[in-house]
């Protein structure tokens, strides 16, 4: 891989990862643009480089939670237990899901179709922007939950699906980006661990340099985009991502056609 190409990627997956319009599948798009498909590593590569931009975004809530927990406070390990619940479904997606994802992520078909379908499930948040509840019940943090799992497909959007599912249940918008967030930080290190195995493959395919690149300009990108979609859920604009989901659907299904 060349250092550009690490670059570009880099900063795809950074933008990509926090605004609800899926890294995955803009990496899977970027990746057929650029004519070279990468390894599963590569993608859980720069996906650590955004948990680090999380890590700095929400420090104060993750620290919060976690100073909590230690001194025992019952809210506090009461929402870890949300966290815990909302992440079963992703643990079982996963070890379903992971032998097939590198497929899956080939087929533009696929990634153009679930572009479009994240298009129509943001549009459906427009008017569900004025909730108040900081937090959710044990069966809503589950569906959140099932959302994060969906996000294991690429083009469907990690933080697009978690934040539309909690304000459909009434979560104010900027605490349902927080729980979305902090909820993927044991999602992404878990997907590192299982990938770990491929670390000495993995960087003979990419390069210890081009990785390295790749981490900074999605770790960079990525804080970025944090504030960028903070104002947007702000200004209740959360749902105008879907145009560009269908355009870039639409574009991707059309590559595909081109390319039978």
């Amino acid at each position: 891989m060349s250092i550009l190409d690490a670059l570009i990627l880099g900063l795809v997956q950074g933008v990509t990862e926090f605004l609800p319009i899926s890294s995955d599948g803009h990496l899977a798009l970027a990746q057929h643009l650029l004519g070279q498909v990468q390894p599963l590593f590569f993608d859980v590569a720069v996906h650590v480089a955004t948990l680090a931009a999380i890590v700095i975004a929400f420090r104060e809530a993750i620290w919060k939670l976690l100073r909590g927990v230690i001194a025992a406070d019952r809210d506090s390990r009461g929402e870890l237990g949300l966290y815990a619940a909302a992440s079963v479904p992703t643990v079982v997606a996963g070890l379903v899901l992971e032998p097939r994802i590198e497929a899956i992520k080939e087929s533009l078909w696929f990634v153009g179709a679930a572009f479009v379908v994240m298009g129509v499930v943001l549009w459906s948040a427009r008017r569900r922007m004025d909730g108040a509840r900081r937090t959710p019940t044990l069966l809503e943090a589950v569906a959140i939950g099932v959302g994060q799992a969906a996000a294991i497909l690429p083009a469907i959007s990690r933080s697009g699906s978690t934040i539309t599912i909690a304000l459909w249940r009434g979560i104010e918008p900027i605490r349902a980006a927080e729980f979305s967030f902090v909820l993927g930080v044991p999602a992404i290190a878990g997907a590192a661990l299982l990938e770990a195995r491929h670390l000495t493959q993995g960087l003979d395919r990419v390069g210890i340099l081009p990785l390295g690149v790749a981490m900074a300009s999605a770790f960079l990108s990525g804080l970025g985009a944090i504030a960028l979609l903070r104002r947007m859920l702000r200004a209740r604009a959360f749902h105008r991502f879907a145009p560009y989901l269908w355009l870039v659907g639409a574009a991707t299904l059309v590559l595909a056609g081109l390319r039978r």
